[in-house]
């Protein structure tokens, strides 16, 4: 026997593979249900994106998503159960890859749903525009190709059954054409069965998946690949709306991150049209496209264009094995245990190679090395250190050269490669790795991993003032870590500079961090998403601000030398430019009219609890509006420090009106609107454990509690506990307990003062006057003499 008898592989897309006539996947009983969870499905959509956006670049480029091992059962000795004479006429065992074909499956059908949804409501509109009329046309081709990938028409059968899912599990599936024969209550069985039958109907709103009824008892196994289904149906939305590069991929993220190419590059790409469509846009639709105003036919568009990108552009390899034995045996030799060698571990044998072998014990790189090498170690696990490698480098590419780099391993080598062995000479080579250790001491000591360990400035005591240390733990706090490229930057120049210059270097790094603080925080806090704010700071490491003389922040971009190369006063006034000219926001009045109507609560907690902390600092209550405050004199009431920022005092955000409205004494028209809870002006900070005992509590008792947390001494607590009583207000003991043990809190002085109700139209002018005042206190770090 030949090996060529043993086994074959075959490269195939999407579309080949899953809609090969007569073929049905098969998965064993042996095999584990679906399991992938959410970070492993949005990396595997995240190398599609990333393969989508490559091929406005290289029209050759392709997303290979591994290998699948396979049985071809010509025996069907894997089927059980069996409807003989019903069974697909080719069908394959799956041995590994399951859990991407599933995922691939889940993909499709998603695709099929989203662009057949909005494609009802676009023939619903009705236009004989002729971009329209193309878009109609080229959703129902795609549509209908991605209906082939996951079911199969028989030709005849029983209704429904007459279609055959692409993929169905041993023991609890069946093929056949016979309604009284087949059986489909596996996850995935019952999930292409039930959603195939939705996609031929004429739909109007989105399938919704849930388990047979004969299978309620057993409905944690369905669950898994439901919530599976969830995350590629927020990645796919994400995808349609070109999701702000901005956003997050960790779990505490508020986005996911999904490189995509912008419209404008694909509009002048006509081979990724040909590509993709087998045709260029016609006039009709690049003018529409590049109108910007008809938001749904772009997304859809786009839509389109992924789809077939998924159908023609993402490979798989084939291994058909000729039985289980040789299956399994391929299966261990291409699945071993051991974990890839990080990017960092393959560049630093260039390092060692430019300083020859002789001298790198030696050498200056030996001594940036090891701090590197010193940091990606302290993690200790081996995921983690891939984890961390990735995080240092795709910081520093931004750093080094203002690019965005992917988290992808095979990217992130190639990119510390080239970069390197561009340099002309190994003096150059050495300021890079030494730069390289900069990012990792800076993430190390002062954006550590753990949000509870605090911020350091290593090797930099004197920038480490208290209003440095809030702003970056602020940073923190929220995953802001776009912002690491410019902070490492002016951290970098204290350590480069000539000793004559660390002074002003260090000047400089302190007031960038408060001016990235301040620049972040009223953008952010202005909108209701992160709305391009890392698109803002790519720019300026890239390009710069040349409207104001700011030249490119990343160091390749600036001349080398011992000189101070960056200038903060350019920055602060790249920052207002950018505030006043994108966002619309450059104004007091601006800044206050948007942060005052949005829902600041479910907006971004962190940045809404800097915001009232900012507010109250140095703050009075205003005498002749009870329930406001205004500014006082300079250090009356000092709160925006590390002390007040980390401590117990104001580590939660507590709503005064209740989001839920189950006590009495609270006015309808402040539920009427439901955003007005969740404003500026309904806010205040409280301990934990006094928020905790607050909770849904009455007007009234919410009062009697504020004038107990602000009163002054232990002498004023007994009278006002009594005039609670005469309300009719009985504190359990816990709670007098509590209030007694609870130190003095004057952030609530203001609320307590209130007399008769809370109001809608007092809510309304503290959240005026709280972004008034917080506006005074951020504006001022980008203040430009």
């Amino acid at each position: 026997m030949e090996i060529k008898d043993v086994f074959g592989a075959q490269p195939k897309s999407v579309w080949e593979y899953l809609c090969e006539n007569g073929q049905g996947l098969y998965v064993p009983a042996y095999q584990r249900q679906y399991s992938w969870d959410t970070p492993k499905i949005t990396r595997l959509i995240e190398d599609i994106c990333h393969g989508f956006t490559t091929l406005t670049n290289r029209d050759d480029a392709i997303t290979f998503l591994g290998t699948i091992i396979a049985i071809h059962d010509t025996n069907l000795v894997t089927v059980d159960p069996i409807v003989k004479g019903d069974v697909p006429s080719r069908v394959m065992t799956i041995i590994d890859g399951q859990q991407r074909l599933t995922t691939l499956l889940l993909v499709n059908t998603v695709l099929h749903e989203e662009i057949k949804l909005r494609l009802v409501k676009k023939i619903n509109k009705y236009s004989e525009e002729d971009a329209d009329v193309w878009l109609v046309e080229e959703c129902m081709k795609v549509i209908g190709r991605l209906a082939k990938t996951f079911e199969e028409n028989k030709d005849y059968g029983d209704l429904d059954f007459q279609y055959y899912p692409r993929m169905i599990r041993a023991y609890d599936d069946s093929w056949s054409r016979k309604k009284d024969k087949a059986s489909y209550k596996s996850a995935i069985g019952h999930y292409l069965h039930t959603y195939g039958k939705y996609g031929r109907e004429e739909i109007k709103k989105n399938f919704k998946y849930e388990p047979p009824e004969s299978e309620q008892e057993n409905s944690s196994k369905y669950k898994p690949l439901s919530e599976g289904r969830k995350t590629v149906y927020k990645l796919i939305k994400n995808i349609s709306k070109c999701i702000d590069f901005g956003g997050k991929t960790t779990a505490k993220s508020e986005q996911t991150e999904l490189e995509l190419p912008d419209i404008s590059d694909i509009l002048d790409n006509d081979k990724f049209q040909n590509l993709l469509l087998k045709s260029e846009f016609p006039e009709s639709v690049k003018a529409k496209l590049s109108e910007l105003g008809d938001h749904s036919f772009e997304e859809l568009t786009r839509l389109v264009l992924f789809a077939n990108f998924v159908l023609d552009r993402v490979a798989i390899t084939i291994v058909t094995a000729k039985n289980e034995d040789y299956a399994f045996d391929m299966f261990e030799s291409l699945n071993t245990t051991g974990e890839p060698l990080t990017a960092f571990e393959t560049f630093k044998p260039k390092i060692i190679n430019a300083e020859k072998l002789s001298g790198y014990e030696k050498s200056q790189s030996h001594l940036y090395v090891k701090a590197i090498e010193d940091y990606l170690e302290s993690t200790g696990k081996s995921n983690d250190k891939q984890d961390t490698t990735s995080r240092l480098i795709v910081t520093f590419a931004l750093a080094e050269k203002g690019e965005k780099l992917s988290k992808r391993l095979s990217d992130q080598r190639r990119f510390l490669k080239d970069s390197f062995e561009s340099l002309p000479d190994l003096e150059q080579q050495q300021e890079y790795v030494r730069y390289l250790s900069h990012a990792a001491l800076f993430i190390r000591y002062s954006w550590p991993e753990d949000k509870s360990q605090a911020t350091t400035i290593s090797s930099a005591e004197e920038a480490q003032t208290d209003e440095v240390i809030l702003c970056i733990d602020l940073l923190r706090k929220f995953n802001h870590t776009i912002t690491l490229g410019p902070l490492i930057r002016f951290y970098s120049e204290i350590r480069r500079v000539a000793p004559e210059n660390r002074e002003q270097a260090i000047k400089n790094f302190i007031e960038a961090v408060k001016a990235i603080t301040a620049f972040s925080v009223l953008w952010r806090s202005s909108r209701r998403s992160t709305e391009n704010i890392d698109s803002h700071y790519r720019k300026l490491m890239l390009n710069g601000q040349p409207d104001v003389g700011l030249k490119p922040l990343a160091r390749s971009k600036n001349d080398f030398g011992s000189d101070i190369t960056l200038n903060v006063i350019q920055l602060k006034r790249a920052f207002l430019s950018i505030l006043e000219q994108e966002g619309k926001v450059g104004s007091k009045e601006d800044w206050v009219k948007a942060i005052s109507k949005i829902p600041a609560y479910s907006n971004q907690k962190e940045i809404t609890r800097f915001i009232l902390l900012a507010a109250a600092h140095d703050s009075v209550e205003d005498k002749a509006n009870p329930g406001l405050t205004v500014a006082g004199r300079n250090g009356i009431l000092p709160l925006l420090d590390v002390k007040n920022w980390t401590g117990d005092q104001s580590k939660t955000i507590e709503h005064i009106a209740p989001q839920e409205r189950t006590s009495e004494g609270w006015l309808d028209d402040i539920y009427e609107e439901p955003e007005l809870i969740d404003r500026l002006g309904n806010l205040t900070l409280l301990p934990i454990r006094e928020n905790s005992s607050l909770k849904n509590g009455s007007w009234a008792k919410k009062k009697l509690f504020y004038k107990i947390l602000f009163a002054m001494t232990p002498d004023e607590l007994d009278p006002l506990q009594e005039q609670g009583k005469a309300q009719g207000i009985n504190l359990a003991q816990s709670t007098n307990d509590l209030l007694t043990e609870s130190k003095y809190l004057p952030l609530v002085k203001s609320v307590a003062t209130v007399e008769g109700d809370w109001t809608k139209e007092l809510i309304e002018k503290r959240s005026v006057r709280i972004a008034e005042l917080a506006w005074s206190r951020i504006h001022a770090w980008l203040a430009v003499e």
